[in-house]
């Protein structure tokens, strides 16, 4: 079995359910393995060894990712998997990764492949972001107390896309809310910790007003340190206001068109890319984007992406510049130019 997908939380809650789900009885014989550490022919080993005080053996990798696609972990990785004894339970979990995601997401696939291959079982955590505000909704109900559509959208947007982050910041502000009866927009404000597109949503919506102290306070909050500027540049600043600033320009033909991203006509559409495509947005990310749509024209816009490809020249050696910190806080300020003409 494979626990695989984007939910980091949501996995884990299924593993959690799964072991306890296997051990109605008796306890379960469990060892745990880390992707990585010890290598497949040793947890396979394992996982094929005969239970001795249980009907069961159950092995947990967790970490698969760690150690490399199925085919570079073991040889013949399907037919390995499918000889396992009926006493075997072997529960493979894709634990998020830091690093490369698109990496991440070519080792999961090659991993689901093997599982799929050997007649095993794949258990895709994801949510559809449009289904995630009535998902949390239940999650509040379910512990007695309501909540507003403003909160979950304020808690939407300061955790993004991720339904992990959202429902362990949803416990934190429902514990914070104590005996009241609803959890509040103020609560969630007080104990969620943002994002880091909520940061640089900040950063924008501060350079937009022309307000320079604050946008340059969500840029140090984002960048941490002048030491790790350039890899806070390359990992998320840059590549999370690109996205931010693409979204704004499709937002834009939205209001030109005088319509919504959700009912936009084919001839508005076809100009979107595939990725990041507006329409596919959750609400709460198509509500950002309108917002910025509609203060800014596509002159405007068009500036600001050049403004964010000249500092990635900079910051690449391809443009004069200076210091990494340096470059990220002059197209912070060029960026608070271009949305002041």
């Amino acid at each position: 079995m494979l626990l695989s997908g984007t939910e980091d939380g949501l996995r884990i809650r299924g593993l959690h359910a799964l072991l306890r789900a296997a051990e109605p009885e008796e306890p379960l014989e469990l060892e745990q393995f880390e992707g990585g550490q010890r290598s497949a022919d040793e947890w396979l080993a394992a996982a094929g060894t005969v239970p001795f005080l249980s009907d069961r053996r159950a092995v947990v990798v967790r970490h698969l990712l760690r150690s490399g696609t199925a085919e570079e972990a073991m040889s013949d990785a399907h037919s390995r998997l499918a000889a396992l004894p009926p006493t075997s339970l072997l529960v493979l979990v894709a634990d998020e990764e830091g690093g490369d995601d698109r990496r991440n997401a070519r080792l999961r696939a090659s991993w689901e492949k093997a599982v799929r291959a050997a007649n095993g079982y794949v258990e895709d955590f994801k949510v559809n972001p449009k289904s995630l505000r009535a998902l949390l909704k239940k999650e509040v109900e379910a512990r007695g107390k309501k909540i507003s559509d403003r909160a979950i959208d304020t808690l939407l947007e300061m955790t993004g896309d991720s339904s992990s982050r959202a429902i362990e910041e949803l416990d934190k502000a429902i514990l914070f809310a104590g005996d009241e009866e609803s959890v509040r927009e103020a609560d969630i404000q007080a104990v969620t910790i943002p994002s880091r597109e909520w940061n640089v949503y900040k950063m924008v919506d501060a350079a937009l007003a022309g307000r320079v102290g604050p946008a340059m306070h969500q840029l140090r909050v984002l960048v941490g340190s002048q030491a790790k500027a350039e890899g806070a540049a390359f990992q998320f600043v840059l590549p999370t206001l690109s996205r931010q600033l693409r979204l704004a320009w499709q937002a834009r033909l939205c209001v030109d068109s005088g319509t919504s991203p959700s009912n936009a006509p084919d001839a508005v559409t076809r100009l979107f890319p595939a990725m990041p495509n507006l329409q596919k947005m959750a609400p709460w990310s198509q509500d950002q984007a309108m917002r910025f749509g509609r203060r800014l024209s596509l002159d405007q816009l068009r500036e600001m992406l050049q403004v964010v490809s000249d500092a990635d020249a900079r910051l690449k050696g391809l443009l004069p510049g200076f210091s990494s910190m340096e470059t990220l806080e002059r197209m912070l300020l060029e960026l608070v130019r271009a949305a002041s003409r």
